[in-house]
């Protein structure tokens, strides 16, 4: 008995220092991923942009890198995500593939995403303001969702190949969580942390057969400039349905 016991804590303790996954009561799964130190497997990407885009104008890059100074937080990482939305609606996002789950099973899905702006509120852009025009969505798909090339205006696009909506619309795959304008710093280049989720309406998602499930977060822009945010954490709560 005594060596089943320390058999099941060792599975169970891998389970989060490897996974970030811990089992909750019933038939809940809670994946945490701080990003402090390390990616924890997390890619970043974009979509809704020309194939032959200009690398110069739209500043695309991702990276962990060192978080700004003015969040106190000497020492730790984020993951940076950049880019200029020169085709007016550029979606930047992380994914991750959530592995363990019951296979063919549906789940009502919970994400919270932490994350660092220096947008503040009220202020004034091109084709909308930076912070309130920056739509911040959660999903989930079955598929990994990635960019894939399209028609969009006549020429090749990339576009995501699940459905994430347009903006400030959610859709099949995604909910709209809020927005990227700061809460209380009203100072352009002074970031500040923002908390957001989709408590109140879960999202709905069946696991593949292997009992996996994609999740991301990101944002999909109105704004017409410059953005750079830096992710600093992302929990996942799976209530089967």
């Amino acid at each position: 008995m005594k060596k089943v016991l320390v058999v099941t804590l060792f599975l169970s303790l891998s389970l989060i220092l490897f996974t970030g996954c811990t089992k909750g009561a019933g038939d809940d799964f809670k994946f945490e991923y701080d990003f402090s130190d390390s990616d924890k497997g997390w890619v970043g990407d974009f979509t809704d942009y020309p194939v032959d885009y200009e690398p110069d104008i739209y500043e695309l890059d991702f990276g962990h890198k060192d978080l700004p100074a003015e969040l106190g937080r000497s020492g730790d990482k984020g993951l940076m995500l950049q880019g200029s939305n020169r085709s007016d609606d550029l979606f930047m996002y992380l994914r991750k593939q959530l592995t363990g789950l019951k296979p063919n099973t549906l789940y009502a899905i919970v994400i919270e995403v932490e994350f660092a702006t220096d947008a503040p509120a009220g202020a004034v852009g091109i084709g909308g303001p930076p912070g309130e025009a920056l739509f911040v969505k959660v999903g989930a798909s079955t598929e990994e969702p990635v960019p894939v090339e399209g028609e969009f205006g006549g020429g090749p696009y990339y576009q995501l190949n699940v459905d994430k909506g347009a903006q400030s619309e959610g859709g099949k795959n995604a909910i709209v969580v809020g927005d990227g304008a700061k809460l209380e710093n009203d100072e352009f280049d002074v970031y500040e942390l923002k908390v957001l989720d989709n408590s109140s309406e879960p999202l709905e998602i069946k696991s593949d057969a292997d009992g996996n499930l994609w999740v991301f977060v990101g944002t999909d822009s109105g704004f017409e400039g410059k953005t750079v945010l830096y992710y600093t954490a992302v929990n996942v709560v799976l209530a089967e349905k």
